[in-house]
């Protein structure tokens, strides 16, 4: 009896130990969550519009090796231009350990104020922190620079104070300029990025370029190591480097803007207390947003053909030759040339010539600055024109109308009519006498090719007994059916061995175009003129099979689009649509039909083609 009493004791103790085991380990992870603390600071609570500060969010205790980064919130009027920064610490004193994880961020203030950072959640555990908000102040002047703590030093637990060695906003700071507050669509306005600053840089990255919506743009050429000049700015002198430069044409009017950028600017620190030491250092900077007001073009006086061209231009144009035959090839080069922005001027609009046929064969862009940072250059287009009849033809002239912004007013330029003297088509050269009626023969009867009805019906029967009427169209129409079935399943099986059609298409591109070289080679040397038709067919067929382009694609006006989209190297696809305007261009022109010329463009396809293989995998 005794012995079943502490028996009932033994169990109840245990018991009792056992609901504690719970209780124990709730006690301890809630004290060791405790323990774990999330804050966020800043390096100062009073910044300057130019300058940057820091803001640093630290898990201490715990487990906060295992804090995950921040999420920050969308910050108003505050930019995040760099971070996060990961630092980590461990301490063990008398006995005691401590651990904490910090993420470090660089931010930029926006505009003037007093204004909040909200609380920043982060993740350890599993469980989500919240950090206290902080207030900050944003001045227009940079404020006395906020101390800098070293880490400890091996003699001693006592922190070393500094100042910061980060220059202020006001001693390195960048701006973004136009040369101009107004302007026209179309008209260039020139946007510079400068770097004033009175200490030592030794580097700079643009970290933040927004784009310029509603601009056409064109970067300029600055220098790679500019020379810095001076400038005065509110009586401080500054050593100004110009570190980029863009030309904008607007597309439409109104008040566009110029969003802010970003840079990272590496300068060269003083060093440590004594002057020793120094480390570059990363300075943030922004320029402020700019507004270019957009004007519209004047309606009054405008001309009937301008098509929103802007700048000022000259028109000329040339022909290789003047006396012709009909049939022959004349070639036509028209020259548009000034400054402005030429890539996004219109064709020239060649005026109605019922007496000639008219082939556009190549257009040309070669745009650059030609005055300075003005934008410029020469637009050209070649045409080939064939006279379809003997006399004294004319080239109509040619006109095209711009506004000229200096001036405000529009302005037409024109070229002159061009005479042609057109001589009769011979025998031997006629390429049109068979389209044009003009060596037409009368129908005549030759032997007994034509001869006439019957209309008699008498002794009419027939000569055998219908063919369904026979067993052996059964026969057949049995063996046709099962010819059909077979040939369905050896279609699917070779489908299903072949399914990559692409990818065949594409392997056998090369053999393909290269047999339709030698082709075009051989009919060369019979009618040069019908080498360029079979060597534009083996290019362009050598295209679709390769890149599984549609015929439709292998255009001078679609084919750098298309194949630039594939990532082909840009100079390789000028390349070939120059090869594919060089074939239309020679199946007109007299002069194309040199053998010298034709065995040159059968190396340049034979090249490109082997160039494209070695580019593709």
């Amino acid at each position: 009896m005794t012995r079943l009493r502490n028996t009932e004791k033994t169990g109840f103790r245990l018991r009792r130990a056992a609901g504690a085991v719970p209780l124990l380990a709730m006690l301890l992870a809630s004290a060791w969550a405790q323990d774990l603390q999330v804050t966020a600071e800043v390096n100062s609570n009073v910044v300057g519009l130019q300058d940057q500060f820091q803001l640093t969010v630290t898990a201490t205790g715990g487990e906060s090796r295992d804090a995950e980064a921040p999420k920050l919130p969308r910050f108003q009027n505050f930019r995040v231009v760099a971070g996060p920064g990961l630092s980590t610490q461990f301490q063990w004193i008398n006995g005691r350990s401590t651990s904490s994880k910090s993420f470090i961020y660089t931010l930029l203030p926006e505009k003037e104020g007093q204004f909040t950072l909200d609380p920043i959640e982060v993740v350890v555990g599993g469980r989500i922190y919240r950090t206290q908000p902080i207030t900050i102040r944003v001045t227009s002047a940079a404020p006395a620079p906020p101390p800098r703590r070293l880490p400890a030093t091996p003699f001693g637990n006592d922190e070393i104070v500094r100042q910061s060695t980060l220059p202020s906003g006001d001693q390195v700071y960048v701006t973004a300029e136009l040369d101009r507050e107004a302007a026209y669509p179309g008209q260039q306005v020139t946007l510079t990025y400068h770097l004033l600053t009175q200490v030592g840089v030794s580097g700079l990255q643009l970290q933040e370029n927004p784009p310029l919506n509603g601009f056409w743009v064109e970067n300029l050429e600055v220098e790679a190591r500019p020379a810095g000049t001076r400038r005065i700015v509110d009586g401080r002198e500054y050593t100004d480097y110009v570190v980029k430069k863009q030309a904008l044409f607007a597309n439409g009017p109104g008040m566009l803007k110029i969003p802010v950028s970003t840079f990272a600017i590496s300068v060269r620190t003083a060093g440590d207390l004594f002057g020793l030491f120094g480390q570059p250092e990363t300075a943030y900077r922004k320029t402020s947003e700019i507004t270019l007001h957009v004007r519209p073009l004047p309606q009054e006086n405008c001309p009937a053909d301008f098509n929103n061209a802007v700048g000022s231009f000259t028109l000329t144009d040339e022909v290789n030759r003047t006396e012709v035959s009909v049939g022959d090839a004349v070639s036509l080069r028209v020259t548009l040339a000034g400054r402005g922005n030429l890539k996004q001027l219109p064709d020239i609009t060649f005026p109605p010539a019922p007496d000639l046929t008219l082939y556009s064969s190549k257009r040309e862009d070669n745009v650059r600055p030609v005055a300075g940072d003005l934008i410029g250059g020469e637009k050209l287009w070649e045409y080939v024109i064939v006279p379809k009849a003997p006399g004294n033809q004319t080239i109509p002239a040619l006109s095209f109308s711009y506004f000229d912004p200096e001036l405000e007013s529009y302005r037409t330029v024109s070229t002159a009519p061009i005479s042609l003297k057109v001589a009769p088509a011979s025998e031997a050269g006629s390429t049109t006498g068979g389209l044009s009626g003009i060596n037409r023969q009368n129908l005549t009867r030759q032997g007994t090719d034509i001869n006439f009805i019957k209309l008699s019906g008498e002794n009419l029967e027939p000569r055998r007994p219908p063919l369904h009427s026979s067993p052996w169209f059964y026969v057949l129409a049995s063996l046709s059916l099962l010819f059909s079935t077979g040939s369905f399943v050896i279609q699917k099986r070779l489908a299903q061995q072949t399914q990559n059609v692409v990818l065949a298409r594409s392997r056998r591109a090369k053999r393909a175009a290269l047999r339709r070289l030698r082709k075009a080679e051989k009919a060369g040397r019979v009618a040069p003129r019908r080498f360029y038709d079979e060597a534009a067919t083996a290019l362009e067929g050598y295209l679709e099979d390769k890149f599984n382009l549609p015929g439709i694609a292998v255009t001078a006006d679609t084919l750098e689009r298309v194949l630039e989209q594939k990532d082909i190297d840009p100079v390789k696809v000028k390349e070939a649509v120059a090869i594919l305007q060089e074939c239309d261009f020679g199946r007109f022109v007299t002069a194309s039909q040199a053998p010298e010329q034709r065995t040159d463009l059968g190396r340049r396809i034979r090249g490109m083609i082997d160039t494209l293989e070695r580019a593709q995998p």
